[in-house]
């Protein structure tokens, strides 16, 4: 199935354009009617012998309804612009042009329409003029056919034009990831809420549990319909009524989506491909601005990273959101003024999610990595900005099919920019990073297990794992009862009988410590400082010093506390470990320096 739409200036005659190739009028509203106005986006739909049934959205021409005319051109397939001949190509041709361009639209028809209404002349120079502003971009060459509305001469031919444009288009995308953005909502009489919606990215059936977001709410699929017949199942590309339960009509509207595998984000924050109109007035940081995204508008703010672009452009920017809503990455907006009756321009999303300052610190600094914006630079920026991340995981965030997102995987791993480790896809640039990283925290002290080498080198465990196997291999380092050992290192059997009797003496006096000040002998806190440097005793706060065995049950003890929750209190902690504050404290900074806690306030929460 195919969706066909209609663009164009306002009064160049679209409505009436898909009423003469159709019979159907898709002004439904009171007001359109009255005013003899598009104002929402209606439907119909053109029968075709042997090819099938084709969806056709209309969508209106004026700049005050910007919003609905992105609402109805986001799943198209086929654009048809209408060009009035006694008028030629105006602003908001322009507009629809660049719109259909930013979504990513495959093919364009162009319909000079009221060929009734000029001279062969007047024809010929609009004609001139739409050749000339199509060629240059991705719909050079379309097919410019006259028509006249009002008389429909040339509609059959307009109609024979649009099938052709139609088979040469790929088949629609079936990547078993289906989704429909809500664009009308109803309660059917006896059967309860209706949405509609152009499905994409695969089926809905008849009984399908799906999810509604936002608010990830699960709904059945009760019934489906297509353009009024009842079908068991909605297929790419068609216009979809799908009657749901498990939520009434006042419980979703317009923009909200239905989804069988989720693989949106929900994120107050995207990373975004930014393409400016041409001739429009350079944008300023921080300017107000709305994002027209699916069929929804999410209002929010333009951050730049450098200095604003001057005049038309591409350029990577943030998007910062009033309110959190669903993106994945490569997903097509639009970008106006606050407002909506002005384009700014368009994009798409690269990477959803804000982070810390250091994160956004970080990712600026890989900006470089997008060239083009092509789908295998996006892909590995996203990596390398997360610098690790399950491959699972990869193979979900994209609409795309599981087996089209191994392959982009496979692709990544054998350029050598990403490594395949236990299961996870690690930005090689990171991974030599962090290698170097780990060498020097096991060199700094003598056997660290796996969590510390961690907390040191501030890498999650998983990925700090992953990394081990190659470290050992390159670095000739040791692994014992889950410590890790320089080649080189000394270990507890290779030390001096002196140092041996203060470890043993440390290790008796468990959590009560040792106290080096409280030493009589210089002597013996040489020792003791030595045992702390080669890592066998730690080090709170200078003077408080555990064994390390101590160390590491204490330890285990305070992170046991997080199970089924995100924060502890002091005295929580001080219960756990039977330390008075003097230790506690000093305790709970050395689990902050090790990368383990970090301090909100008076609680103490898992870095």
């Amino acid at each position: 199935m195919y969706i066909v739409g209609t663009s164009g200036h306002i009064d160049h005659g679209k409505t009436s354009l898909i009423r003469a190739l159709t019979g159907i009028d898709c002004d439904r509203l009171p007001e359109e009617k009255a005013r003899e106005m598009t104002i929402d986006i209606g439907f119909a739909q053109i029968e075709y012998p042997k090819f099938g049934t084709v969806s056709v959205i209309d969508v209106p021409g004026h700049e005050r309804f910007i919003r609905n005319m992105v609402a109805g051109a986001w799943g198209v397939d086929l654009a048809i612009l209408v060009v009035a001949v006694d008028d030629g190509w105006m602003p908001q041709t322009e507009d629809h042009f660049r719109v259909l361009s930013l979504l990513g639209v495959e093919r364009m028809v162009v319909a000079l329409n009221k060929i009734d209404a000029a001279d062969p002349e007047m024809i010929a120079f609009v004609q001139a003029e739409v050749e000339e502003k199509l060629a240059g971009t991705r719909y050079a060459g379309s097919d410019i056919v006259k028509v006249s509305s009002k008389t429909c001469e040339g509609v059959a031919d307009l109609k024979e034009v649009i099938l052709k444009n139609l088979r040469k288009l790929p088949r629609a995308a079936n990547a078993d990831r289906p989704y429909l953005y809500v664009d009308r909502v109803f309660a059917s009489k006896g059967f309860g809420t209706v949405v509609t919606g152009t499905l994409k990215n695969g089926v809905f059936r008849e009984n399908d549990e799906l999810t509604l977001l936002p608010g990830a709410r699960p709904v059945r699929v009760k019934k489906i319909e297509s353009h009024y017949h009842e079908m068991q199942e909605g297929v790419p590309s068609q216009r979809t009524a799908l009657n749901l339960t498990g939520v009434s009509t006042e419980e979703v509207g317009r923009g909200h989506v239905v989804v069988r595998q989720n693989f949106f984000a929900e994120s107050g924050e995207i990373l975004a491909r930014i393409e400016l109109l041409e001739k429009r007035r350079a944008v300023k940081n921080n300017m107000g601005i709305e994002v027209l995204i699916g069929t929804t508008t999410v209002k929010g703010r333009l951050i730049l990273a450098d200095a604003p672009p001057e005049g038309a452009g591409v350029f990577p920017a943030r998007v910062k959101f009033d309110e959190p809503w669903y993106f994945y990455p490569g997903q097509p907006f639009i970008l106006t003024n606050p407002g909506g009756f002005r384009i700014i321009g368009g994009g798409s999303v690269v990477l959803t999610g804000a982070g810390d300052a250091s994160d956004r610190k970080r990712v600026k600094g890989l900006l470089p990595l997008l060239g083009a914006f092509s789908r295998e630079e996006t892909a590995y920026f996203i990596i390398a900005a997360a610098r690790s991340m399950p491959r699972a995981a990869f193979l979900r965030m994209f609409p795309d099919s599981e087996k089209h997102l191994a392959t982009l995987a496979d692709t990544l791993i054998a350029s050598g920019k990403v490594l395949a480790l236990d299961g996870l896809l690690v930005d090689a640039v990171f991974a030599e990073e962090a290698l170097a990283a780990i060498v020097q925290a096991v060199g700094a002290t003598v056997g660290p297990n796996l969590q510390e080498i961690a907390g040191r080198v501030r890498i999650g465990e998983e990925i700090c794992r992953a990394l081990m196997p190659r470290v050992m291999e390159r670095h000739s380092m040791v692994e014992k009862d889950g410590r890790y050992f320089a080649g080189d290192a000394i270990t507890a059997d290779t030390l001096s009988p002196e140092r041996t009797r203060a470890l043993e003496q440390a290790r008796a006096r468990g959590a009560e410590g040792v106290e080096l000040d409280r030493l009589p002998a210089e002597a013996e806190k040489k020792q003791v400082r030595e045992l702390v440097r080669l890592g066998f005793l730690v080090s709170l706060d200078g003077n408080i010093v555990l064994h390390r065995a101590v160390y590491d049950e204490l330890k285990g003890r305070v992170m046991k506390l997080f199970e089924g929750r995100d924060k502890i209190t002091i005295p929580e902690a001080k219960e756990a470990t039977g330390f008075s504050r003097k230790y506690i404290i000093p305790f709970l900074n050395r689990m902050e320096t090790e990368g383990l806690l970090k301090r909100i306030g008076d609680f103490r929460m898992k870095a």
